[in-house]
């Protein structure tokens, strides 16, 4: 598979930041703006017409990104970025846990418990802690030998896959590109351990070790790409049902809606005014865990929101937070889509890219949650996708 990823996210983003994030920017005198988000609520943050992939992958790397939120009238024109961000968001989070799963890894391993027993008064452990200034020249010290320890690590997995012959081309090209991925964003202490101690005895061991969780890891990142389809499919759902809705009220009868919307391009560039003119936006939000305090449990989870109605998210949410209200119905996704009407939407595709993503997810232990609620009486549906990394 040829890469068609962009350098730039072409989509207007509201980026909502973390604590960590909010003191940087105030500490570095950058100007924050206070966003209102699809259900809401005030946050701080950036709105951006666009923005780099290097820079957005850093602000995730370093635990700045709370959420980001793209509100528009449709999204079908947007399809390719819409794909290219889900899954960089998802190849974000997982490279955060592979460094803190292999750091974890090593701190346990033979290596350093060698170590420690032979430097009694220079324990390396979870409280050892370096100068950024000190490992990057550890790290200088043996970069000639940083090819030779990745091509340790990574060229098993990489011969096992061209030999495996039930992956195909493109799925090759994917797991390569994975590998990359994860080994570049290993630790740079732990590179300049492995490179100081390739030729000793416990060599070998930490390598497989690590190459087993990579492993591990390229397999849930290939369900990135699961993930990306369906959120384009669910967004297409949403689209066009709405369109639907607000077709009929602005033809009142007169011609039915869905052969309007075909048939009549004047009739879509009405239906995306009148929506863009009374704030009744389509939303997709991504809110990413944090490590912080306020969010044990949730570092590595994410969760993706769906919703045909930005202005009245907020009162969706409140009532799915209180359950007090509104008679909200809540349904499985599945289930939402088997109880839609054959002829009022095709959901084939949507229901293939649903079990596929839920069998992927299950065989490679990612928790995932996904639920449709509505108000009746509402046009309101609100879409959940939770995924725990």
């Amino acid at each position: 598979m040829k890469s068609r990823k962009s350098p730039v996210i072409d989509l207007p983003l509201k980026i909502t930041l973390t604590t960590a994030g909010v003191e940087w920017f105030i500490r570095n005198r950058r100007q924050l703006k206070q966003l209102r988000m699809a259900d809401s609520r005030l946050e701080y943050g950036l709105s951006v017409a666009e923005v780099s992939a290097t820079s957005l992958q850093r602000m995730i790397n370093i635990d700045y990104i709370a959420s980001v939120e793209v509100a528009r009238s449709e999204f079908s024109s947007k399809r390719r970025e819409i794909i290219d961000l889900t899954k960089l968001i998802v190849h974000r989070i997982l490279f955060k846990k592979f460094e803190n799963e292999t750091s974890r890894m090593f701190l346990s391993s033979a290596l350093v418990k060698r170590w420690n027993r032979q430097n009694p008064g220079r324990c390396i452990d979870e409280s050892t802690s370096y100068s950024p200034a000190r490992v990057d020249s550890l790290f200088a010290a043996v970069a000639s030998e940083i090819p030779l320890v990745s091509s340790d690590i990574q060229e098993p997995l990489l011969r096992g896959y061209a030999a495996n012959p039930a992956i195909n081309e493109e799925e090759r090209t994917l797991r390569a590109f994975l590998s990359d991925g994860f080994v570049l964003n290993a630790s740079k202490l732990l590179w300049c351990i492995l490179a100081r101690s390739r030729g000793q005895p416990e060599y070998d061991g930490l390598v497989g070790e690590l190459r087993q969780i990579l492993s591990s890891y390229i397999e849930k990142g290939a369900i990135s790409e699961n993930l990306a389809l369906m959120v384009v499919e669910l967004l297409g759902f949403v689209e066009v049902s709405h369109y639907r809705q607000v077709t009929e009220k602005l033809l009142k009868g007169r011609r039915k809606a869905g052969e309007a919307l075909v048939t009549d391009e004047r009739m879509r560039r009405e239906v995306r005014r009148r929506m863009e003119a009374e704030g009744d936006l389509l939303s997709l939000t991504y809110q990413l865990g944090s490590k912080g305090a306020a969010s044990i449990g949730t570092e590595h989870r994410l969760r993706i929101s769906i919703c045909n109605q930005e202005k009245g998210f907020r009162r969706l949410n409140e009532q799915l937070e209180t359950r007090l209200g509104f008679d909200v119905k809540e349904h499985s996704l599945m289930e939402f889509y088997r109880k839609i009407p054959e002829q009022q939407i095709n959901t084939d595709l949507g229901l293939y890219y649903l079990s596929y993503l839920q069998k992927a997810c299950e065989k490679h232990d990612i928790r995932i949650e996904s639920t449709v609620s509505l108000i009746p009486r509402s046009d309101l549906t609100v879409i959940h996708l939770t995924l725990g990394f």
